[in-house]
């Protein structure tokens, strides 16, 4: 098992793109495909000044990896996927999905695939801070099995 592997996918604080990309790309890939969402200064109208990330960390760590295996089955591409918990900035990264596939067309459909899937599956709420000091978490959607997705 590779280094990076072996690592929580759930982490304390932002997260750093480059500790995720630090692995060989493997022999079978051709292609590259990576999203990082980060913390925006606007939702609905509302100027936010941070986010508060929280999640039932058993379960959400269990399902990120369940992800990532699903996409790897799913795709026949290498996964990596990681996200935050705790405070977070404005532009600071919260969510990272890296896919090493054979060619772009795979790549790009597992990158889309497991994002779409962390966010319908994976038990992580979203607390936003706004500038005027308010504060609310966001609505969620229900949680869903990765075999369904």
């Amino acid at each position: 098992m590779s280094a990076i592997k072996s690592l929580p996918r759930l982490r304390d604080g932002a997260l750093n793109l480059a500790d995720w990309l630090v692995e060989a790309q493997p022999a079978d890939a051709g292609a590259l495909a990576v999203f990082a969402g980060t913390v925006r200064n606007e939702h609905l109208g509302n100027a936010v000044s941070g986010m508060t990330y929280h999640a039932h960390r058993g379960l959400a760590e269990a399902r990120l990896r369940e992800i990532e295996a699903a996409a790897e089955a799913r795709f026949k591409v290498h996964v990596l996927v990681a996200h935050a918990v705790g405070v977070l900035a404005i532009g600071e990264i919260s969510v990272i999905v890296v896919i090493r596939g054979g060619h772009r067309a795979e790549a790009f459909e597992a990158c889309r695939w497991t994002i779409d899937t962390i966010k319908q599956a994976v038990p992580i709420w979203k607390e936003e801070h706004y500038v005027d000091g308010a504060v609310r978490f966001l609505e969620g959607v229900p949680i869903q099995p990765v075999e369904s997705l």
